[in-house]
C-alpha cells in the first residue's frame, strides 16, 4: 500500500495503482498525512467494560457472564 495525494485529496492505494496515479499527476506522501485526514471513528460516548463494575466476590464464571451481559447491553444501546 502507498499513500498518494493530489491537492487536498489523500488516498491509500495498492502499489500498482499508485504507480499509475503518480504517472498521471499524483505524488507520493507520508502515511502520517493520510492518518491526519482519516481519523479512526471513535465514539465519544463509548465506555469500555471495566472490572470495577463487576463485584470481586463472584466466581470466574459469573464474572465472565456479567462482563458478557455488560458488553451486550452496550451494543444494544449504542
Amino acid at each position: 500500500m502507498k499513500t498518494v495525494k493530489k491537492g487536498d485529496d489523500v488516498r491509500r492505494v495498492e502499489d500498482t495503482q499508485s504507480h499509475m496515479m503518480v504517472n498521471n499527476g499524483w505524488e507520493y506522501c507520508p502515511k502520517e498525512l493520510w492518518k491526519k485526514h482519516n481519523p479512526k471513528n471513535v465514539s465519544k460516548n463509548a465506555k469500555g467494560v471495566s472490572n470495577d463494575d463487576i463485584s470481586d466476590n463472584l466466581s470466574d464464571k459469573k464474572k465472565r457472564k456479567a462482563r458478557k451481559d455488560l458488553k451486550k447491553k452496550k451494543y444494544e444501546d449504542g
